[in-house]
């Protein structure tokens, strides 16, 4: 079962739903890793006051929960656990990096330098799109090239395989990116959160 960091946009019972029992309890999601946005769920008949209470308390102190979703990409499926995420007083998460990429060729990509100095984590996070695989290489850089830097992680992930999310304690000026699809019919929505 898919786990996603999600912003609670709004949440609510209805009477006339059909999901649950009455009142069936109506969730709208956004992934910060950009699998779906403001897209509708309702929460699971066992949990649904709690869930509620749940998306009450993300909003109101406008922090995220992770969730977990039957299936993540059809409207109105069934989210089966809700729990609110901490932060920092004074802190939070911050959007770094939130882009597409599609036909990518075959000898790779390596993407612009993304200045990670004034975070302690970053979230990474890709869904893979197309057919075959793309690899990934990240580095934390203490320059602006590839190879500088040390090896945070490498990883494939294939097409249509949901969405991959890593948290990496950093150290270093900047995350180097490198993407080298398996064919050209390819597209990597990529999302990199500071903490």
């Amino acid at each position: 079962m898919p786990f996603f960091a999600c912003t609670v946009n709004e949440i609510g019972p209805a009477a006339d739903g059909t999901e649950t029992a009455h009142p069936v309890i109506y969730i709208n999601l956004t992934d910060t890793g950009g699998s779906f946005v403001n897209q509708w769920f309702h929460a699971a008949e066992n949990s649904k006051a709690h869930m509620l209470s749940v998306g009450l308390a993300a909003m109101s102190t406008n922090r995220q929960v992770e969730v977990a979703i039957d299936t993540p990409n059809v409207p109105y499926s069934s989210v089966t656990r809700m729990y609110l995420l901490g932060s920092a007083p004074g802190s939070g998460t911050k959007l770094v990096l939130d882009q597409s990429f599609s036909g990518m060729p075959t000898s790779g990509k390596n993407l612009d330098p993304i200045d990670i100095s004034a975070f302690a984590k970053i979230r990474f996070s890709v869904t893979v799109n197309g057919s075959g695989s793309i690899e990934f290489f990240l580095l934390s850089g203490t320059g602006g090239q590839f190879p500088s830097g040390y090896a945070l992680d490498d990883f494939t992930v294939d097409a249509g395989g949901g969405t991959l999310t890593r948290t990496y304690d950093v150290a270093g000026l900047t995350l180097l990116i490198q993407m080298i699809p398996s064919d050209s019919d390819n597209q990597a929505i990529i999302g990199v959160f500071g903490n």
